[in-house]
Order: C-alpha cells, then sequence, then structure tokens
C-alpha cells in the first residue's frame, strides 16, 4: 500500500475513536483527532500527486474514507447538527456515489470536483466549530447556523452539479 492510500484509510481508522471521545465527551482529543484526520483529507492528494502515485483505487477510497469519516461524525453530533442537514447530506452522498457506480459501468470515473470539495471543507469546519464550542463551553449561534444553511447549500448544489455533468452516465 502506498503512503497516499495510507493517510487515506487513516481517515475510517479515525472514525471510530472520534466517535468513542463524542460519546464519552472528550471534545479536545475528538477535536485534535479530527484535524489530523481531515489534514489526511488534504496529504493523500498532495502526496498522490507529489510521488505520481494516483491511482483509480486511490480516488475512489478517498471518496469513501471523506463520507465514512465526516458522515459518521455528523451522526455522532446530532442534535447540535440538525437531523435534517444530515440525512440530506448523506442523502447527498448516496445520489452521488449512485451517480459514480453507474458512470463506472460505463467505464467513466467521475471525479470530485471543486463544488465537492467545498462542501467537504464546509461540513469540516462545521464539525471543528462545534467541537471547540463544547470544548470552550460557548455557543455562537449566528456562526453555527451560518455554516448549517452554507453546507445545506453546497450539498444541493453539488448534487445537482455532478448529476448535471455526468448526466451521459445517467442515459439522458
Amino acid at each position: 500500500m502506498n503512503l497516499p492510500n495510507a493517510l487515506t484509510l487513516s481517515r475510517v481508522v479515525l472514525t471510530v475513536p472520534i466517535f468513542a471521545l463524542l460519546v464519552y465527551e472528550k471534545w479536545q482529543w475528538a477535536l485534535t483527532l479530527f484535524v489530523i484526520g481531515a489534514l489526511t483529507d488534504y496529504f493523500d492528494g498532495f502526496f498522490a500527486r507529489r510521488l505520481n502515485q494516483v491511482t483509480k483505487s486511490g480516488k475512489v477510497l478517498d471518496q469513501i474514507a471523506d463520507k465514512v469519516f465526516v458522515n459518521s461524525i455528523l451522526v455522532a453530533l446530532i442534535p447540535q447538527i440538525p437531523a435534517w442537514l444530515v440525512a440530506l447530506i448523506i442523502s447527498r452522498d448516496s445520489v452521488v456515489s449512485a451517480v459514480r457506480i453507474l458512470a463506472a459501468s460505463g467505464g467513466i470515473v467521475v471525479q470530485a470536483n471543486i463544488w465537492g470539495k467545498v462542501k467537504t471543507v464546509l461540513q469540516m469546519t462545521l464539525i471543528i466549530f462545534l467541537f471547540f464550542e463544547n470544548a470552550l463551553g460557548v455557543k455562537i449561534s449566528f456562526i453555527e447556523a451560518t455554516f448549517v444553511y452554507l453546507c445545506a447549500f453546497f450539498t444541493l448544489s453539488s448534487a445537482m452539479i455532478y448529476i448535471f455533468q455526468n448526466k451521459k452516465a445517467l442515459g439522458g
């Protein structure tokens, strides 16, 4: 296994201890591990390009790792994160995964685009913000609400863009 794929898989592995830390309300430790996991999302791609180790399997693993990592933590944060947002994010990810599967059946690899990356960064930022709020014992409702609605907007927008960009793979 190459370094980029090992970094990608580390996000999946980190999901379990972060989830457990949230159950026991160990916010600072959860924050630390989450930030480490979020950084691997950047560094796996960086090293894949830098070491010329970009692979089809790495592209697929990266997308799966992102979904497992972020969506599991979002579920753990309900009701601090509205359940409707978590349902929207998981539904969007399921639709995009279906588009990717259909495209793959036709020999097409659907890569992440900038809008999906913005969505992921916003979701990770919302999670980090909530960890900070809980660790510090403060609540800044306006900023929290802003992140929630930005996440919702980019979740919907990125889904529509993926569908539109890949309509040939969907038979349209």
